[in-house]
Order: C-alpha cells, then structure tokens, then sequence
C-alpha cells in the first residue's frame, strides 16, 4: 500500500493538471493522466513504485478526485512545473508515435492501418522507454487515431529519425499478430506465468523466435525490440486483471482523515460519491 503522502500528493497533481492543460470527459481520461504523472516521476528517478502499488494508487486518486475541487486547489510552483513537464512529454509522445506511423504508411502504401492498436501498440516500444500504465497507451491510441489522415500521411516529407523507426517497426510486423502469437505460446507453457515480467518477456521471445509459426529473419536488435513489446503485453495483461483489495481499515481510516484534514485546510467542500 502507498502512503499517504504520496497518495494526496497525486491528488494535488492532478489537480494541477486538470486546471492547467485538460479537463478529463471521463474516468479513464483521469485514470491516463494520472498515470501519465506516475511515469513521467518514475522516469525521472523521483519515484519508485511497483506495478501493484501503482494500479491501487490510481484508483484510490481518482476515485477521491472531483473536478470542483480544481478551481479551490492550492498548487504550488513545484507542482504547476510537473505539470508542464508531464503535458510536455504526453505531446511529445503523441508525436513521435504519430510522425511513426505517418512514416511507415508513406513507405507501404497501405488502404489503411488493418489494426491501429496494434500498429500503435508496436511502435511504442521504439519511441518510449519507459513502461506505459494501459490507461494511457489506450489514451494515445485514441489520441493518435483522432489525428491520423491516411492521405496526409501518404503526401507528406518525413524526417529521417522517423524513416529510421520504421525500418525497425517493418521487422517487427514482419512476425504477425504477436498479441495472438504471445497468447499461443502462454498456452503451450503455463509454467511461464508465475515468473516475473522480465523473465517470462525473455523466455517467450526466445521461444517464439523458434517457433515454426515465426517464419521471418529477425536480428538481435528486433529481438530486444520484442522483448520490450512483450514486456509491455505483459503488463497490459497484468493491469487487465483485477486489482487486489490491499487496504486494510487502519490504512483506509488514515486516508480518510489525512484527506479531510487537507480539504479542510484549504476550505474545500467534501466531494458527494
């Protein structure tokens, strides 16, 4: 379970966030933000939180989140720069998985993207190093999709640093649906399931490059590639379950009365649920 420092924390950040950059049409669009901060602070070395404690922590915010609270939050400056940072990097984001695909549709020519998830889903292992909570990378698939023009795409100049990402993204389409691929192999050795990520990403990868169905070269660099792609299949997975009641009610009193002491503090109105 995460502390209660760093849970109001959050809350006050995306609080920030809400007021300064977007006003979220739904509970997923404030589960992307919320997460998107997470990374962005892990990315940064500024926070370590396991998968586990991540998930909790999202929910736990957004359920106590009420966007009337945003016009009466006290953000300080610290807070109002995190959450420029964390708008800069989504855009940046956004764009180099947008100027991807845009670059990889001008070299094949397609009629359309058969499976955007997908396409979107493969490329970001390329783009972004770190490991995308599934709110957000559905929120981007969105994002990237509402901006997407196949014929733009088509007619366009691209960059050479996007020219160079697609060549690494044609080998690893090359191989097929991995979703289904990854899918298959689970199957066949179940014993993979209860290791960690990291290790299950690697053995799969190396045996699916074996695989009679894997009928394509694939060198070193597509195969680390994958394992990225994998590991974030997996995660995906992982977050696709349902999360586990870690709270016991000395925990959830405290946050409870940190909480209205915080509200309290700055005269805010008790949100109705």
């Amino acid at each position: 379970m995460t502390n209660t420092v760093t849970y109001l924390s959050l809350l006050n950040q995306l609080h920030a966030y809400v007021n300064r950059f977007e006003t979220p049409n739904s509970r997923e669009d404030l589960q992307a933000i919320a997460s998107s901060i997470l990374t962005f602070q892990q990315k940064q070395g500024n926070l370590s939180l396991n998968p586990d404690q991540v998930e909790v922590l999202i929910q736990q915010v957004v359920n106590q989140f009420d966007v009337k609270d945003v016009a009466n939050s006290v953000v300080d400056s610290a807070t109002d720069e995190l959450a420029n940072e964390v708008e800069q990097w989504r855009r940046s984001l956004e764009n180099q998985v947008l100027n991807t695909l845009n670059a990889y549709t001008y070299k094949f020519k397609p009629d359309q993207i058969l499976n955007f998830s997908e396409t979107v889903s493969s490329i970001l292992p390329l783009v972004e190093s770190a490991q995308l909570h599934k709110s957000q990378i559905e929120s981007l698939i969105q994002q990237v999709q509402s901006k997407f023009d196949l014929q733009t795409a088509l007619n366009q100049v691209i960059d050479s640093d996007s020219t160079a990402i697609t060549q690494k993204l044609t080998q690893l389409l090359q191989v097929g649906n991995l979703g289904q691929i990854l899918h298959d192999a689970l199957l066949e050795n179940q014993g993979l399931i209860n290791q960690t990520i990291d290790n299950t990403a690697n053995s799969l990868i190396t045996q699916i490059v074996g695989s009679d169905a894997v009928r394509v070269n694939i060198d070193v660099d597509a195969q680390n590639l994958m394992i990225k792609q994998v590991t974030l299949t997996l995660n995906i997975m992982q977050q696709s379950s349902p999360v586990p009641s870690k709270s016991d009610a000395a925990i959830a009193t405290q946050i409870d009365d940190e909480v209205r002491r915080f509200r309290e503090s700055r005269q805010i109105p008790s949100s109705s649920h």
